[in-house]
């Protein structure tokens, strides 16, 4: 009963995660597609960088801080509005690169020399201590989500600068999409080729533990 509201609970967390993600997407054609955007859909344009800011907020002695800078740079923006309205698909577009070029960043910093790899951690996570097969594997995903990351940074620059804002519109976020559901299909496939059965974990206990937390991790253990 327990492992099925811990299963159901993350069920719900990676369908919001969903959700923000196709919202995001869909804010983002209206943001580029309006021709006279107004102060409301200017705003918009810059609600993921002020959510991401707002999170951060939280989790640092500078909250106040923080979240006073967020409600001045909205009033700016608000006061703004017409000027800022001739370059939201620019806006848009910098947001979109900044955040695979930071997640690039952050799964990055964590292959330096004391360091464990974002995805040894999450191995870890499910499987306790790893192997040495399975440290040098993850290590090596690791690096791999780094690059792919920031070639995806890249390649939506290119897109924007050679297709124009409004073809970029449509193709940037169906193609970040499915490049990176294919790179977790093709690492499942390099996973199962390279590492047994018995050490090997499934996409969807390494989604239950992001999304479930500490509580799915013991249950996945508990089970193995």
């Amino acid at each position: 009963m327990k492992y099925k509201a811990i299963t159901l609970r993350a069920f719900w967390k990676a369908a919001l995660f969903l959700s923000v993600l196709i919202g995001y997407q869909l804010l983002t054609y209206v943001d580029v597609a309006t021709k006279n955007p107004g102060v409301l859909v200017v705003l918009s344009a810059f609600i993921p960088v002020m959510t991401g800011l707002l999170l951060m907020s939280w989790r640092t002695p500078f909250k106040e801080f923080l979240i006073l800078s967020v409600a001045i740079s909205g009033m700016i923006i608000w006061c703004n509005s017409a000027s800022i309205a001739h370059y939201i698909g620019w806006i848009c577009m910098v947001q979109r690169s900044a955040m695979f070029t930071l997640l690039a960043f952050a799964f990055g910093l964590t292959l330096r020399s004391g360091r464990m790899p974002l995805i040894s951690r999450v191995a870890e996570m499910v499987h306790g201590p790893l192997s040495g097969r399975l440290v040098r594997y993850t290590r090596k995903v690791t690096v791999a989500w780094t690059l792919f990351f920031l070639a995806l940074a890249i390649l939506l620059l290119l897109m924007f600068f050679i297709l124009g804002q409004h073809v970029w519109v449509l193709f940037s976020g169906t193609a970040s999409t499915v490049l990176i559901a294919s790179m977790f299909i093709i690492e499942y496939a390099v996973r199962c080729r390279q590492i047994p059965i018995s050490e090997r974990g499934s996409m969807v206990a390494g989604v239950r533990v992001y999304f479930g937390g500490r509580q799915s991790v013991a249950i996945i253990k508990s089970n193995s």
